[in-house]
């Protein structure tokens, strides 16, 4: 709280294996200050949503990308609205970040290009790659 009181944006993103899902690391931002301050609504989920999205391409070099706009990468997530954790929610800002988590996605778009489709990597079996990935480094 206090870097974001002086001006720092906050970004977010994931260098774990273990578990690679923006939607809990959106969480835990405000879970944790939640935890640490005994209140709630530090962040509101637009916040986090912009931590995720625009703040954090912008943190990693890409300022052309996190929005929805006429001349910038075609990143896009759609998520699935009829999951457990989804469904009734009305697919809102609030759902993606305080319901939704990597399961739910079910389509990714990167720099225009359609690389998850029905949940699935159109291109490769990413779990059997990481597993290759992983053996090879720890051998």
């Amino acid at each position: 709280m206090a870097l974001r009181d002086a001006g720092s944006p906050l970004t977010l993103g994931s260098d774990s294996h273990a578990v690679v899902d923006l939607f809990e690391e959106m969480r835990a931002v405000e879970l944790d200050q939640r935890l640490a301050s005994q209140e709630r609504g530090h962040w509101s989920a637009s916040e986090l949503l912009k931590a995720a999205t625009v703040d954090g391409h912008r943190s990693i070099g890409f300022d052309d990308a996190g929005v929805i706009a006429v001349g910038v990468r075609a990143d896009l997530v759609a998520l699935r609205l009829d999951s457990v954790r989804t469904a009734g929610t009305g697919g809102t800002v609030e759902t993606a970040v305080f319901a939704a988590s990597a399961a739910d996605v079910r389509e990714v778009v990167v720099s225009g290009k359609h690389v998850v489709a029905d949940g699935k990597h159109r291109e490769m079996d990413v779990a059997a790659e990481l597993a290759a990935s992983i053996a090879a480094v720890t051998r």
